[in-house]
């Protein structure tokens, strides 16, 4: 899989945007503020339907016009496809695959599989689950054809289950239904464990294999899947049987706080380097070498599950990185089509990146070197 074009009309400060992308390695460098992440953005956007840096399609339309859009066409087997998404400040978002209108993001994603990697990702070691639940979410909505239908239904019937919580606190005759909304979460709810059990298990092996090799051999990194439902065998039945318990009894707490504290919602990632928890006990740089080393394996468990190699997006990153670091990374990345973005392409030169497509941006405009 590899990009050939990226069409953008009024995207940001792009006002008409057409350039070849290389299948292999493509650095976009200049100033800052001048478009570079934006190159980015865009191809994310092509490959899940959302941005990664504003949840406002409206942010994404240049300030002097009334509508955006995003052209990548690109090779997926031996197949050619293009994705094309169309925002407007007064319709709705359109999405067409191949020419074809798609209904729902689901439809999309899984065409065009991308991984990104940025400064902003320490969010996943250093801050709350929330960051560490969307890591999973966005990888397996990708890889998994079913998990982000599972995903979209059990995030509306939670809704539905904590508007009866809320209601219940005045009034106790409502909760008669509470044992369908219970059975219905945790179906779809133990689908959502036990993929994402698979997944760090899958993960931990190869970002375990991956950091050893980055800290010559000083440092073992471990991922726990940390789930808020506690169950015995590793089997749908057992799990939705466990679910459905942990329901039941966290009940009357649930009501007064008038929201489920169990489930997929509330769970978590544990990192440890040599037994001691990342987030609290590890240096800055063990914690960019786990990041690394997360990134890579994320990259690795979607061609295995895939068989075929996503598109590497790298924001900035090389900046963040050591020097031993940034060579682990820049042998990694050889055959893969990889995006660059830096400030700086003279020390990237210095890393002896070979056979590269190599654009300057400046406010808005792109020039080939």
């Amino acid at each position: 899989m590899y990009i050939k074009r990226v069409n953008l009309n009024n995207y940001r400060n792009y006002k008409a945007l057409d350039i070849e992308l290389g299948e292999g390695i493509n650095i976009f460098y200049g100033q800052n503020a001048q478009g570079k992440t934006n190159i980015i953005e865009s191809v994310y956007m092509a490959s899940t339907g959302k941005s990664h840096r504003t949840q406002k399609d409206s942010e994404l339309i240049n300030w002097n016009s009334e509508d955006a859009r995003i052209k990548i066409d690109f090779q997926k087997e031996n197949d050619e496809k293009s994705i094309d998404i169309y925002m407007s400040r007064n319709i709705k978002k359109r999405i067409k695959l191949n020419g074809v209108r798609l209904s729902k993001i689901g439809e999309l994603i899984g065409n065009l599989n991308t991984v990104i990697f940025s400064p902003d990702h320490m969010k996943i070691i250093k801050e709350g689950p929330v960051e560490r639940r969307r890591f999973m979410d966005i990888i397996l909505s990708q890889v998994k054809p079913g998990y982000y239908y599972n995903l979209v239904q059990y995030l509306k019937v939670l809704e539905q289950r904590n508007n009866l919580l809320f209601e219940a606190r005045n009034n106790s005759n409502i909760l008669g239904t509470m044992d369908i909304w219970n059975e219905q979460l945790a179906d779809f709810g133990t689908k959502i464990i036990m993929t994402r059990n698979y997944f760090v298990n899958k993960i931990c092996n190869i970002a375990a294999d991956t950091h050893e090799k980055i800290s010559n051999g000083k440092e073992i990194l471990k991922l726990k899947y940390n789930s808020s439902i506690e169950y015995q065998a590793n089997s749908e039945r057992d799990i939705k049987k466990s679910f459905i318990n942990a329901l039941e009894k966290s009940i009357s707490i649930d009501i007064k706080r008038g929201a489920t504290h169990k489930g997929p919602h509330r769970e978590d990632i544990l990192f440890f380097i040599n037994d001691k928890e990342v987030k609290t006990y590890s240096s800055q740089g063990q914690q960019r070498t786990a990041l690394l080393s997360l990134k890579i394996s994320e990259l690795k468990y979607m061609e295995e599950e895939t068989e075929e190699l996503p598109i590497l997006l790298l924001d900035d990153v090389f900046s963040e990185l050591d020097n031993e670091r940034q060579k682990y990374l820049v042998n990694f990345i050889k055959n893969i089509q990889t995006v660059i973005t830096c400030t700086d392409v003279e020390y990237l030169e210095k890393l002896n990146i070979n056979d590269s497509r190599v654009f300057k941006v400046i406010g808005g405009t792109i020039v080939k070197e």
